[in-house]
């Protein structure tokens, strides 16, 4: 749940004492968004689905092998963007700038910036080398733990799976899910409607269905549902107006809706940059005050 008063937040209290959460809650929000694309935490396992007939399995082989493909070219993205949280009536509006990179070991690396109303950094957010950093620059008030699922959980407390970032970055659901089939016999259930590819799973107690349309060219996510067990949707997430980055397709919207919370989520991208240098001092979380 996305809280935006500083008695609805505390899973941060404990990370931030004495501190004034009005002012923390605009981040917190946009960390949030984040997680948030990537849909809720859960635990794969084998689920009683058909598996997919061959000419469908032969389709999803290719989605899969050309979606990887974007992921394992894309080794650094820049972008800035622009973040719209809207929860209850209420709407919120971040300005942000990502950094992305994979190490030479092909460990993924985030940086993040919330921009202030003069365009300048008001606080920091790195994930690297196993560790997760959040710092305020104003308030000079910093958290730096273990990069682990249930340590951001707390901190959030937003259900999140660390895979679920990148998945979201990547407008690529099955990021996490290829080894895992393979280890867990994961099924998929696959089914072609008109133009839609639609692939269904479970996962826990909870089912997820992504709907990909241009499947036999050049394949594009757009939507990613996550169904509870009771048939209501906990949340889906639309990605579009995808457009060509320095070779590879990237959408340049992304609409989170959670109808439990009455939260909506929209980030639009701007100006990114697939490809580009970007240093490693920037996921260096030594050189931020601790």
């Amino acid at each position: 749940m996305i809280s935006t008063t500083k008695d609805s937040n505390p899973a941060l209290r404990p990370f931030f004492p004495g501190f004034s959460f009005s002012l923390l809650s605009p981040f917190c929000l946009l960390n949030i968004s984040l997680f948030l694309i990537g849909g809720c935490a859960g635990t794969a396992k084998k689920t009683p689905v058909p598996n997919p007939t061959v000419d469908n399995q032969r389709v999803l082989d290719s989605v899969l092998a050309e979606l990887q493909l974007r992921y394992d070219l894309t080794m650094t993205l820049y972008t800035q963007m622009k973040v719209t949280i809207k929860e209850r009536g209420k709407r919120e509006e971040i300005r942000e700038i990502l950094w992305y990179k994979r190490s030479e070991t092909g460990e993924d690396q985030l940086h993040v910036q919330a921009m202030g109303i003069y365009n300048q950094p008001r606080a920091v957010m790195i994930a690297a080398k196993g560790e997760f950093l959040l710092y305020l620059i104003n308030e000079q008030e910093s958290v730096r733990v273990p990069l682990k699922d249930a340590i951001l959980q707390e901190i959030f407390g937003v259900d999140l799976r660390i895979s679920d970032v990148k998945s979201a970055i990547f407008a690529n659901p099955f990021l996490d899910l290829v080894e895992l089939s393979t280890e867990e016999d994961l099924s998929f259930d696959v089914s072609q409607i008109g133009a839609k590819l639609q692939i269904q799973y479970s996962i826990t107690d909870q089912v997820e269905e992504i709907s990909i349309f241009n499947f036999t060219d050049q394949p594009v996510v757009r939507s990613w549902r996550v169904i509870g067990l009771d048939g209501k949707l906990i949340q889906e997430t639309k990605f579009s107006d995808y457009r060509e980055v320095d070779g590879i397709l990237r959408p340049y919207r992304i609409v989170i809706e959670r109808p439990g919370d009455d939260t909506e989520v929209t980030i639009k991208t701007i100006n990114p940059k697939i490809g580009a240098e970007i240093s490693d001092h920037k996921f260096n979380l030594d050189l931020l005050p601790q």
